[in-house]
């Protein structure tokens, strides 16, 4: 089974399934994801960075995570560019992103 990934469903219940149900299109405090083997917490505040190709380094800093009403969870971040050859920075934002593709692209945490 080496490689090889399984979505198993559980299903919900009782007052696990309403606190699920209740937050469906709703800002949520943080959320824990899976990188790897590893299990990580995303919230408002925390940074994320990422080197492109032509040098540039993007910092995402998360400002929230929410589902939308399908429970997909999302990230609302803004994202700063710096070039190692320019002493100016660039801000953007905000973006969003569906939560996998978010830790897809900023695989690395930066301290906060």
């Amino acid at each position: 089974m080496f490689g090889y990934t399984s979505n198993i469903s559980v299903p919900l219940s009782g007052k696990t399934q309403a606190d699920h149900l209740k937050n469906k299109g709703q800002e949520r405090p943080g959320m824990f994801f899976k990188r790897g083997k590893s299990v990580e917490y995303i919230k408002a505040g925390s940074s994320f960075r990422r080197k492109r190709t032509d040098a540039t380094i993007e910092t995402a800093r998360v400002l929230s995570v929410a589902s939308d009403s399908f429970g997909i969870p999302h990230v609302r971040f803004e994202v700063v560019f710096e070039k190692p050859c320019m002493a100016s920075r660039v801000v953007d934002g905000p973006r969003v992103l569906a939560l996998n593709t978010f830790a897809d692209m900023y695989e690395e945490r930066v301290a906060s």
